[in-house]
């Protein structure tokens, strides 16, 4: 029952026996497909799956049940009324003092949900309580009728009838399970009777008789329901029953007005309820409808069609898994759509995914052992492979089959590992693909170049994802057209690689495969990196200062200005210090002492008290940190916290304040740096601790970068982090973390 994927060429080009299995393979699919989907469509037509469906439908509206329209007010016949009116039935003038005591309060309509058919003394004066109300009467349609009628329609007595402002059938749906599921807005028992329309239908029908429509129940007692005992003494506020629609009925148990409907949960519930959800579902257009027949056949084969096209396209344990999530999908479905007052019978789609899937294990199975039975068979004529003496034959058919193909697949295996182990040789990594770009071989330099689980592989996608992404359209135009000799690349961390490609070709001259060399050239790369780096330092941010001094000093200058000069020497002097210690700082090993922040902080700030002096910039020493230590190289981390210092104050206006912050929380230690200046330009911020950044020209002090670059190095090299913004207030914020260290 598993999965055969598309061919990856034209099936002429396939071998004979491998084209034959997959023509096999597809009409077996195909006839599997029409089979189910035969079935599938006769059980939806013909209703196989209703009492499945239905019982799926009632918990369904158990999850997703209606809600109760706030307009709908049962008065209920309930035990109460009974226990103080006495038993039922009770005479028709407590029912006229009952209307005299709603109308006082002016509800919208009253439904009176009793039949009333027998002629009693006290009908006059509830004629006369109707007359100042819309009450509506419910008739009733006996099938058969009484004295061999085909059917009989029972309405009220006259004198009531008059007075009614409707009359409609109170006859309710039931299902051959006895639940309430639907409703008949219109009945008409054998076509043959004038259509009467349901009591509860609020607007005139255009729809036919012969279709009852589905509900969709609120929750038991949801409506509001008041004691018809407590109407009579008038103890329900007149604001409770104004403007709403009332419905009159019996709810006391032992009165027999009670159904089972698929929100009750084994119980019963009364007719004026039910009543009361069908006025629900008029009130709120909230009947459950049913999609065109197209769109049911649709939804109820597109699980087996999606079942099948997973067989054909994902492996075995995914299309089992997918068989399995269809089924508790297809529910879901159901219920969601139920929620929006639509049904979605699930049983044809339940059973569409229960055949489909033993049916096509059935003949994918067949198929496979025909296809085994003929190519072992071939393989046994050939003398290089002597299969059959080996095979036990106290195991079935298939059992044989299977251990005939295993020391096939064996012979072919030690043929794999002859070339692997020749591949093994290479000192660099090397990537043998098929004719669909899949790896299917590789040695161990591409195993540690890029992970072991490289079979099956995409080899232009994993070369397009381990380089830099401004490489890979550079890759992809290479891999298409690899007769221009290599191309070279960086890799996503860092690292640098040549990448040379080459056909393989079989002994008639097609071609069978690639394989792709990839030479590191990392150091090489870094290297020229180094060079250029050096070569732009001394070329020009070396040279410019020392070309500022010459000028200052020149023939045609009257008088020396010392004090740039001076600046210009620093700058060039700094400058180096950098470069010497970033160089310096790569090459030896790291080795930590304890050390205090905040003191390492303050005298970093004393060192600068002289340059910060002479433009009036106060230095801001403050210190939360506890005296708390991290293992640190005293010299660069000084000189890391100087050089932050030492911008902020040059950033500062004269006479502005540069605060220095040391805070210690749970494992770490951070150190805030904030000037007074102008902040960053947005420009140069997400380059800020790059080689070579500058500061942009509107700033009145530019440096070349590298003094940040090595406090970026200096942190990483400590294990933290620095981060850089401008702060709301104004200025900017350095804000170094490193590591707490604790056996201090």
């Amino acid at each position: 029952m598993g999965n055969e994927p598309g061919p990856s060429r034209p099936a002429a080009d396939e071998p004979g026996a491998s084209a034959g299995l997959r023509r096999r393979f597809r009409i077996e699919w195909l006839w599997v497909t029409a089979l189910s989907s035969a079935l599938v469509i006769a059980a939806l037509i013909s209703g196989w799956t209703r009492p499945a469906d239905d019982l799926l439908y009632d918990a369904a509206m158990r999850a997703a049940p209606a809600e109760a329209d706030p307009g709908i007010l049962i008065v209920a016949i309930d035990e109460p009324s009974l226990a103080t009116l006495g038993r039922w039935p009770w005479p028709r003038r407590l029912h006229a003092a009952l209307l005299d005591r709603l109308a006082a309060a002016r509800p919208q309509s009253v439904v009176l949900d009793l039949l009333l058919t027998e002629p009693e003394a006290d009908d006059p004066s509830l004629a006369a309580a109707m007359q100042s109300l819309r009450v509506h009467l419910p008739a009733q349609f006996l099938v058969p009728g009484r004295d061999g009628k085909p059917f009989e329609r029972i309405d009220p007595v006259r004198a009531l009838a008059l007075q009614a402002a409707g009359i409609g059938h109170a006859n309710t749906a039931i299902d051959s399970d006895g639940t309430v599921r639907a409703a008949a807005l219109c009945y008409a028992p054998g076509g043959r009777a004038v259509p009467l329309p349901h009591l509860m239908a609020l607007r005139p029908l255009t729809r036919d008789c012969t279709t009852p429509r589905r509900l969709r129940f609120a929750r038991p007692e949801s409506f509001a329901t008041i004691s018809y005992v407590s109407v009579l003494r008038g103890e329900v506020p007149p604001a409770l029953i104004a403007g709403r629609r009332v419905l009159i009925g019996m709810t006391a148990q032992g009165l027999g007005d009670r159904y089972p409907v698929p929100v009750s949960d084994g119980g019963n519930m009364p007719g004026v309820e039910i009543n009361a959800n069908i006025a629900n579902a008029q009130m709120q257009d909230g009947w459950v409808r049913s999609l065109p027949l197209a769109g049911q056949i649709g939804l109820a084969l597109a699980p087996a069609w999606l079942l099948m096209i997973g067989f054909w396209r994902i492996r075995p344990r995914a299309a089992s898994l997918l068989a399995i999530a269809l089924m508790p999908g297809t529910l879901a479905l159901s219920t969601a759509a139920l929620a929006v007052n639509w049904w979605i019978a699930p049983g044809p789609a339940l059973l569409g995914i229960a055949l489909v899937y033993p049916l096509w294990g059935w003949r994918r199975l067949q198929a496979t052992s025909d296809y085994m039975r003929g190519e072992l068979s071939s393989l046994e004529r050939e003398a290089a492979l002597p299969l059959t003496p080996a095979i036990a034959t106290d195991s079935d058919h298939v059992t044989r089959q299977a251990e005939q193909l295993a020391r096939a697949i064996a012979q072919l295996r030690d043929l794999k590992r002859l070339v692997s182990d020749a591949l093994a040789g290479l000192p660099d990594p090397a990537l043998v693909s098929d004719l669909a770009g899949r790896i299917v071989l590789t040695n161990g330099a591409a195993n540690v170049a890029f992970g072991e689980a490289l079979d099956g592989v995409e080899v232009d996608g994993l070369l397009a994802d381990i380089a830099q992404p401004a490489a890979r359209a550079s890759i992809a135009a290479y891999l298409a057209h690899p007769a221009s000799g290599h191309i070279e690349f960086e890799a996503r961390d860092g690292r640098a690689f040549v990448l040379r490609r080459a056909q393989i070709v079989g002994a008639d001259g097609a071609p069978r495969g690639r394989i792709d060399y990839l030479t590191d050239i990392t150091v090489i790369a870094q290297a020229r990196r180094d060079r250029e780096r050096m070569l732009q330092l001394l070329s020009h941010d070396m040279r410019a200062p020392q070309a500022a001094i010459l000028a200052l000093v020149g023939p045609n200058q009257q008088d020396v200005d010392r004090v740039r000069i001076a600046r210009h020497a620093r700058q060039t002097l700094t400058l180096a210090d950098s470069f010497v210690d970033l160089a310096r700082m790569q090459e030896r090993s790291f080795e930590p002492e304890p050390v205090i922040a905040a003191d390492l902080a303050s005298e970093a700030a004393d060192s600068l008290w002289p340059l910060a002096q002479q433009r009036g910039v106060q230095i801001s020493i403050s210190d939360n940190s506890d005296c708390a230590f991290v293992s640190a190289e005293r010299e660069s981390l000084f000189r890391a916290i100087v050089n932050l210092i030492d911008n902020a104050v040059k950033y500062s206006p004269d006479a502005g304040t540069v605060t220095v912050r040391i805070d210690a929380a749970g494992e770490q230690v951070r150190l805030t740096i904030r000037d007074q200046g102008k902040g960053i330009s947005p420009v140069i911020l997400p380059h800020l601790f790059e080689r070579f950044a500058s500061e942009s020209a509107g700033h009145a002090v530019k440096g070349v970068g590298l003094g940040l670059n090595y406090v970026a190095a200096v942190v990483q090299r400590h294990g933290g982090t620095i981060a850089a913004h401008n702060a709301a207030g104004g200025g900017a914020e350095f804000i170094l973390i490193l590591p707490l260290d604790r056996a201090s």
